[in-house]
């Protein structure tokens, strides 16, 4: 065992030596000579190399691996990450380490570090197609071209990879809509994307009927609420709608009205105390009740859920009956 330990530990400092100063054999013999000296610590190659053929873990000496292996070490990824990255998304063992290192090396041209492009790649492998392709430059190409600030597109790529193949059509579209909504052309509207990314693909009108309620219905100033930084378009309009009607019945949430007073006596009126709108759409069924609607239960939640979704469902049927009639 320890002859295999001390081959593998040759291995990597001829490995190391090469790749770090690719000035031949002197080097590596020097290396050799003084191994049992050397601070193997102080090369990252050679460590990955040994760590990984001694750590105990059988996937290493699974030659697919062993091959990422080689070229996500020089990227200073670590070999657990690597075995991570192919748990989560088992099709990455299908692409060859050429495709690997021309990813890394595309994706770092483009300005992303090489941890987040790991995360990209965790979260959408089919980004290693892309870049053979050769059709990342043209989509990072569209997307700067939106005016959104250099950072902020690259945040928003590493939180939301798939975007990367979106075509350049329906982005030209889309990000004006996008950027009318944000009311701002840069970091809101990336934003918004990040926590909505659906924005993106969603029918506009049912985007437009949603901030309508909110708006028109619920009678919330969404300038105050910062729509940006809410997740209420990752929910449909019954969800708002039942929700919002929901604390309504329960006396909880009072329609605001409209009357020019001082800021103290706004601050009088029975609707200042109503939940704020990220309270009503961004929280889990447990969550909005314990801190919106705490003088109920969730079962209570749940019975009037159902209970109103056929009422929605037969404002939806009416609705539908008013438009085609309309159309004739």
């Amino acid at each position: 065992m320890q002859g295999i330990k001390k081959a593998y530990v040759i291995l990597g400092l001829r490995r190391c030596s090469l790749f770090q100063n690719r000035t031949g054999h002197s080097n590596f013999n020097f290396l050799v000579k003084d191994h049992s000296t050397i601070d193997i610590l102080n090369c990252r190659y050679c460590t990955a190399v040994l760590n990984a053929s001694t750590s105990g873990d059988n996937r290493f000496q699974n030659p697919k691996i062993a091959s990422l292996l080689e070229v996500t070490v020089k990227e200073g990824i670590k070999p657990d990450d690597l075995l991570s990255a192919i748990e989560t998304s088992p099709e990455l063992m299908t692409k060859s380490p050429l495709q690997w290192e021309n990813y890394f090396k595309e994706l770092k041209y483009h300005g992303f570090t090489t941890k987040d492009s790991l995360q990209m790649l965790i979260h959408y492998p089919q980004l290693l197609n892309i870049v053979e392709k050769g059709e990342l430059n043209s989509s990072m190409e569209v997307w700067l071209n939106c005016q959104l600030g250099f950072e902020n597109v690259l945040n928003l790529l590493v939180e939301c990879p798939h975007f990367l193949s979106v075509r350049g059509r329906e982005l030209s579209r889309r990000i004006p809509l996008l950027q009318s909504l944000a009311k701002s052309r840069g970091k809101n509207v990336t934003k918004l994307l990040q926590n909505c990314p659906s924005l993106l693909f969603q029918n506009w009108k049912d985007v437009e009927a949603k901030l309508a309620y909110v708006e028109d219905v619920m009678k919330i100033d969404t300038k105050k609420e910062n729509i940006t930084k809410c997740y209420m378009f990752n929910r449909s309009l019954d969800e708002i709608k039942t929700r919002h009607v929901f604390l309504q019945r329960a006396g909880i949430y009072i329609t605001p009205g409209r009357i020019k007073k001082t800021r103290k006596e706004q601050a009088q009126q029975p609707w200042s105390n109503n939940p704020r709108l990220s309270q009503i759409t961004d929280t889990s069924d447990v969550k909005f009740i314990s801190e919106v609607a705490n003088s109920l239960t969730v079962e209570e939640l749940e019975v009037f859920r159902e209970m109103y979704s056929e009422q929605l469902d037969e404002e939806n049927v009416s609705g539908s009956d008013d438009d085609s009639s309309d159309d004739e």
